[in-house]
């Protein structure tokens, strides 16, 4: 709760009779400690004055905000972002979607969504995996991602745009009950979107090459993707999961432009998706743990 507002402490039955901490110092002249408002304040230092801890190597340590945190005495946004909080902290998105997800699904939410991605074939692999998903849902693709990387070559774009019709009809073949769960899902315009897009992956990389363009740092298609956003992570400052759009103008721009040049399963809804997974824009609620883990890694 904010310092303003009073506390539920039961050594507080009325506003003059705050009894303070055992441990704490007696008020100086000046100070008001008999108010309820005082008393609150008082509460909050003890929260998260320096105590000494045990450790290993000294007899004793400060306590610090990541200490104070993990206590739960204060609240996050106080205590600052850390990498061991992410990984301590219950994600935001495990109330969103009411506890329903593998630990896989966790650990993708906690380490990779929102999180920059950069080069050409982590890119391609992922405009390749959010197209498969039309119409399913991420858990379902997530669950066969190393499925899909072993059937499309670890999204080795020359080798993908390189794929036969013979390669499509293999991928396509039914396969025993017991072995589903560990195979891609058969659909035909997914598969064969692969081996298209690859191609057109390739087309744009050509055309730039001819026309002089230098190779950027990583790549020409990682470039033209990140130019939607600047090319730089834009860190959103939703305040709920309900907030979060499903599209924006610069997804809407994307897919205009990659179907223009081609492309096929990149509507908006995709382009976004694409752009929230591989941190084109945080879209990690403000205040959790993975928010403020971005915005002390992109300084802001």
């Amino acid at each position: 709760p904010h310092p303003r507002h009073r506390l539920p402490c039961p050594s507080i039955s009325a506003p003059r009779t705050f009894r303070p901490h055992p441990d704490a110092a007696m008020p100086t002249r000046g100070t008001r400690a008999s108010s309820a408002r005082s008393g609150t304040k008082r509460v909050l230092k003890e929260a998260i004055r320096p105590t000494r801890i045990p450790s290993a190597t000294s007899k004793a340590r400060k306590r610090t905000p990541a200490d104070v945190f993990a206590a739960g005495s204060i609240s996050l946004d106080r205590a600052g972002a850390s990498a061991h909080m992410l990984a301590a902290a219950p994600g935001w998105y495990e109330g969103a979607f009411g506890g329903r997800m593998s630990d896989e699904y966790k650990a993708y939410m906690r380490d990779e969504w929102g999180r920059e991605k950069r080069g050409d074939q982590p890119l391609f692999e992922k405009l390749c995996l959010e197209g498969a998903q039309a119409g399913l849902s991420w858990a379902t693709i997530l669950a066969k991602r190393e499925a899909y990387r072993r059937a499309f070559y670890n999204f080795d774009i020359a080798a993908c745009a390189a794929m036969t019709d013979a390669d499509i009809e293999r991928l396509l073949q039914p396969v025993a009950d017991a072995l589903k769960e560990d195979t891609i899902v058969r659909h035909r315009g997914k598969i064969t979107s692969v081996q298209h897009n690859a191609r057109c992956v390739l087309a744009l990389i050509k055309e730039r090459e001819e026309a002089g363009v230098p190779r950027p740092q990583h790549g020409h298609f990682d470039e033209y993707l990140w130019s939607y956003v600047g090319g730089s992570p834009k860190l959103n400052r939703w305040a709920s999961f309900s907030q979060m759009p499903s599209e924006d103008a610069a997804s809407i721009e994307m897919a205009k432009a990659l179907k223009k040049r081609g492309f096929k399963f990149v509507g908006a809804k995709i382009c976004y998706s694409l752009m929230q997974s591989c941190g084109l824009v945080i879209d990690h609620p403000i205040g959790t743990p993975e928010w403020n883990a971005a915005a002390l890694r992109l300084g802001k």
